[in-house]
């Protein structure tokens, strides 16, 4: 029964313990917003599932909840950089293989 207890409270502190350093999402503020309008690499949805302009290969992208931007089609965020070609403007970035 000892073990049991103990057990149990380790593991409740191990909860509380993760818990507290938990970073929570963001708040989304606005929904359903007009998309936006001549966006160079097309849009993209944000967290709140809103439209929001891409970005384009060689800028920057990521972050926790993107929000430093999401790539446009054809390219992917790697190390916090759009890599790959743009479908729309056929234009490329190649970045490091190590980040």
């Amino acid at each position: 029964m000892k073990s049991f207890t103990a057990a149990l409270l380790m593991s409740l502190f191990f909860v509380l313990l993760l818990l507290q350093n938990s970073e929570g999402a963001p708040r989304c503020t606005q929904h359903d917003r007009p998309p936006p309008e001549k966006c160079t690499y097309g849009t993209v949805l944000d967290w709140c599932r809103n439209e929001v302009c891409a970005k384009g290969p060689g800028e920057t992208c990521g972050g926790h909840f993107w929000e430093q931007g999401k790539c446009g089609e054809g390219t992917f965020c790697s190390c916090g950089t759009c890599t790959g070609c743009s479908v729309i403007t056929r234009r490329c970035f190649r970045s490091a293989l190590v980040c």
